[in-house]
């Protein structure tokens, strides 16, 4: 949060902020008071009146519903699309960003490309990974719950990398415990990291390898972990590229991910990282696994030879 007030002291706003952690709550919470504070400045009615949803330059929708339908988002669009009534900036908050469906997800897309002035979106996630990477692109992140807790409690259970690689995923310290001990969770990554990377050094052997790969996750639990890993590793590569301050899910492949950096463009990340968001689509569809990394595999070594 001092990181968030420091950019309002310093006039150096962003006009997208991605809120990602765990807590709901918790995400809410620092929302609303950095919302407030982008608002309101020292003026102490202005706070309690964010603070209770009633002022004309702050918006926030929240919903019970499955999902966030492209409807709710344009009218959510709609209302930051007029000039700020009462200050200097209008800002939106939208929970469970991640509820959000594919074409409300491409109708706040063109809105963040080309926002009106003074006007912010917070977007707040417990699920980053189901969010479209051109939006993660757009946007500043800030992890509210950071899985301090977790890395502390499982420090001396579980080593380093892959605990930090199991924090990423979201999982409980019991699912943590429980990958690490029962699910050779340590070979399963090591077998996953290796295929990717001889899928991004452009090598067509890492599509032979894919029945390989498919040896060591035959259950569809483990294939959807492994896409998950999959696109943790993409993201690290884009947050690097971006200059984001990002925590890196693989810590002991931080060389590789540099290396690969440097290689492949911005664009070239967020398409392969859309290939693997695609890929647990089709699974979560029950389109046959093999077929899917083989797939998402060519989208990939694609982009690399592009």
């Amino acid at each position: 949060m001092q990181q968030l007030m420091q950019a309002i002291k310093n006039n150096k706003l962003s006009h997208a902020y991605l809120f990602e952690g765990s807590n709901k709550q918790a995400l809410k919470e620092e929302a609303i008071i950095f919302a407030s504070a982008i608002i309101c400045g020292d003026d102490e009615v202005c706070h309690t009146r964010i603070a209770a949803h009633n002022h004309s330059d702050f918006f926030i929708m929240e919903t019970d519903e499955a999902t966030i339908k492209k409807e709710m988002i344009e009218e959510v669009l709609h209302k930051m699309n007029q000039k700020p009534i009462e200050g200097s900036y209008k800002v939106y908050i939208i929970v469970d960003f991640d509820k959000v469906t594919t074409q409300g997800e491409n109708s706040i897309l063109k809105f963040l490309e080309e926002p009106p002035g003074n006007t912010i979106a917070l977007l707040l996630t417990s699920a980053p990974n189901e969010i479209l990477p051109t939006i993660h692109s757009r946007c500043q992140h800030i992890s509210v719950q950071n899985r301090q807790d977790i890395l502390l409690t499982l420090s001396e259970q579980i080593p380093t990398p892959l605990l930090r690689t199991l924090s990423k995923l979201m999982m409980s310290e019991d699912e943590a415990i429980s990958w690490y001990t029962e699910k050779n969770f340590g070979e399963i990554r090591s077998h996953v990291v290796n295929w990717l990377q001889t899928l991004l050094n452009g090598d067509m052997m890492g599509l032979i390898q894919v029945s390989q790969l498919q040896s060591h996750i035959s259950e569809r639990v483990y294939q959807q972990i492994a896409l998950d890993m999959v696109q943790l590793f993409l993201q690290d590569i884009l947050y690097l590229q971006l200059n984001e301050q990002s925590v890196s899910s693989y810590p002991d492949y931080e060389v590789a991910i540099q290396r690969i950096s440097q290689k492949i463009t911005i664009q070239q990340s967020i398409n392969m990282i859309e290939a693997a968001l695609n890929a647990k689509q089709k699974l979560l569809q029950y389109v046959n696994a093999a077929l899917v990394f083989e797939q998402m595999a060519i989208k990939i070594v694609g982009e690399v030879r592009a």
